[in-house]
């Protein structure tokens, strides 16, 4: 007789649906762990007859899930998924298309969220008829129109800011030329945000001018592109608009607005290349407002065209992805616009192709199925959406997909000679372990290769890809830089691996055989067995032997703290030199001195050795019973670096009338060594 296992996945490959992961072979053994063994009762001929009532729960609650989750699977917005972790997109007809999918995603969603699993309502509403009652389908699987088609920069006179690719700028809240200091900083009232502009001059540094919030914008990041200052805002007062404003800053102290272009949405993120600069917002569609629109300036709003209108495959909520491209070289000139069915979280961009990235939650509670065993309750799943957008004129959507599991930051994807790389922590659902994946795949977004399952119990913390080579860093108590190769896409590899106590958040190649690790140092709390972070943790590993990789050198820096341990762009490095600034704050703890004081730490790494060049503690940047402020932020001109931050005079609040009025730029500067 043939072995179960393969007789239920048979049937599940021959009628055309996946195995949920919930019946695989592991996983099964792994929900009976624990149970009583079967008595096996036979009949003459040796069929099984009879078994436990333990055991009987056990794959009923088993089975049940297997039903719900190939049932939702089975009720997606257009063809069912036929290949395992590939979803196609699919182009819109008409706006009652649009209307009927975005009521499925919301009567999905709410069913979810009621009670986490289909109870085998209706779900598919239109958007109306969800409101009045009316189950009348608009939108269905026939109506669609099948698939749609770090580094660096810098000169000798100043630093860029630290991006993940070459040639593709990432916005943020400080950024320099040779002459100039651009920093995205509190108000008086501090709440609301503004550019200012100083000249660098040392100590001598001066406020030339400010650009202050429009139309109660909320300043997020920007770009300083020759003489154009682009500025990333979100409005919360028009249903969250996104607003790219372009000013000319020929004259640095008398900044002119000369256009700016808006679209609906939450500000995500953005990249510039060139003159173009590519921004990305999430719109959550209800059932009044269910259509993305941009506009510029004091215009009249434009919905996106149908036309410009995708969905991904299973859509989990009634988000839509909105991506413009937009020309900033004479003003904000919007070049094209598309929406997705989908939502949006994060940003990975090379100069060819844009992925954005979002996290998709499936509950899997099985109490309304079988009630007796509510206690079954398995914690929430997670997959990846990724659509991926070509940077042509037309800005074309060419694919999309799923994978198992969530992304850390940009920097868990890659592409390389066409194939996209992703690193993600999944949960083992019968477990609640996290496990970890890389996934590889084609230009189509299909999967070609994977290596699942490893450092369980650990999630990852950082990656970095060099060519054919994944680093990826896990903690859970310890730090573990795994190596993976990939040279050969379909079969990635794990080579070797090496633990160290604490983890990094972000890994910098020094050279081919060196990786630089940054992040956070942990110790056990007292006298438990909790591990608490509790420091800076700089660390070299070499990878001469990708078999056999070492930790080189480690410096800890206990009780400081560093905008570098979350936030990649407060790297601060100097080509020339070929040396790495970091911005710190020291609070003193329990057992310490009873100091507080903040600064810039200058570091060399030379043959896998860190160097520490020199530990700057500024006089400006201190804190006491009435004042708070520290590094922020480092950038340099020349042999300067300059330090920037936010001073937090709280000791002078003495109502609530001007309890706001306390939040100024502390600047100062130090002479490199």
């Amino acid at each position: 007789m043939k072995n179960d296992f393969d007789f239920i996945k048979e049937k599940f490959d021959t009628d055309g649906v996946k195995a949920p992961d919930s019946i695989t072979e592991n996983t099964v053994f792994a929900q009976l762990d624990g149970v009583k063994p079967v008595k096996v009762k036979k009949s003459k001929k040796g069929m099984v007859i009879g078994i436990t009532s333990a055991a009987a729960a056990s794959v009923a609650v088993i089975t049940a899930g297997a039903f719900i989750a190939a049932n939702v699977l089975s009720q997606p917005i257009g063809t069912p998924v036929a290949i395992s972790g590939t979803a196609k997109l699919m182009q819109f007809n008409t706006r009652d298309e649009i209307r009927q999918a975005v009521g499925d995603a919301i009567q999905f969603q709410n069913n979810l969220n009621n009670y986490g699993v289909i109870d085998g309502g209706d779900w598919y509403e239109a958007l109306d008829g969800a409101a009045a009652g009316n189950s009348e389908k608009v939108f269905s699987a026939e109506s669609a129109v099948g698939s749609a088609s770090g580094s660096s920069g810098g000169s000798s006179s100043h630093n860029s800011t630290y991006v993940q690719h070459t040639g593709v700028d990432e916005a943020d809240n400080i950024k320099t030329d040779s002459e100039y200091i651009y920093y995205l900083s509190p108000t008086s009232n501090g709440m609301r945000n503004q550019i200012q502009i100083y000249r660098a001059a040392q100590k001598d540094t001066e406020l030339v001018s400010e650009i202050t919030e429009l139309n109660d914008n909320n300043f997020r990041e920007f770009y300083v592109n020759g003489d154009r200052l682009v500025i990333l805002s979100q409005n919360y007062y028009r249903d969250s608009v996104t607003e790219a404003a372009v000013y000319d800053i020929t004259d640095r102290s008398a900044p002119k607005l000369m256009d700016s272009f808006s679209q609906s949405g939450s500000y995500v993120s953005s990249r510039m290349i060139d003159d173009t600069l590519y921004m990305v917002s999430d719109y959550y569609a209800n059932r009044e407002d269910y259509m993305p629109s941009t506009y510029y300036r004091n215009a009249t709003p434009d919905e996106v065209p149908v036309s410009c209108t995708y969905s991904v495959e299973t859509p989990a909520n009634s988000n839509f992805l909105v991506v413009s491209s937009v020309d900033t070289k004479d003003g904000a000139k919007a070049l094209s616009t598309k929406s997705i069915l989908g939502s949006a979280e994060d940003v990975y961009c090379n100069q060819d192709y844009l992925y954005v990235t979002a996290s998709e939650y499936e509950a899997q509670d099985y109490s309304n199925v079988i009630n007796r065993f509510a206690s079954l309750y398995k914690p929430t799943t997670v997959k990846t959406q990724i659509v991926k957008f070509s940077l042509n004129d037309s800005l074309d959507a060419v694919a999309s997909c799923y994978v198992n599991g969530q992304v850390n930051n940009q920097y868990s994807l890659d592409e390389h000679n066409g194939n996209l790389r992703v690193a993600t922590t999944s949960i083992n659902e019968l477990t609640d372990y996290d496990v970890n994946n890389l996934y590889v795949l084609d230009s189509g977004l299909n999967q070609i290769g994977a290596v699942e399952g490893f450092a369980e119990n650990e999630s990852i913390k950082a990656v970095r890809y060099m060519g054919d080579t994944a680093y990826v860093i896990t903690y859970e108590q310890t730090d573990p830089l795994f190596v993976i190769d990939l040279t050969n896409p379909s079969d990635p590899q794990i080579l070797g691996e090496v633990k160290i106590s604490g983890f990094s958040t972000m890994l910098v190649p020094v050279d081919e055989n060196t990786v630089l690790g940054i992040g956070y140092n942990t110790d056990e709390y007292y006298y438990t067995d909790m591990e608490v972070q509790d420091g800076i943790k700089i660390v070299t590993f070499d990878v001469t032997d990708k078999t056999n990789p070492q930790v080189k050198d480690t410096k800890v820096f206990k009780n400081y703290n560093s905008a570098v341990q979350y936030n990649p762009k407060a790297l601060l490095v100097n080509p020339e030199r070929n040396d790495y600034t970091i911005p710190f704050a020291y609070y003193s703890g329990y057992y310490s001195d009873g100091n507080s004081y903040s600064g810039v730490i200058n570091f060399k790494v030379t043959d896998g050795k860190i160097d520490i060049v020199d530990e700057y503690r500024s006089d400006v940047f201190a804190s006491n019973d009435s004042v708070s402020t520290e590094v922020d932020r480092c950038v340099y001109i020349g042999n300067t670096i300059y330090m920037l931050g936010e001073k937090w005079n709280y000791g002078s609040v003495d109502s609530i009338e001007n309890a706001y009025d306390i939040y100024r730029t502390a600047i100062d500067c130090v002479e490199y060594k």
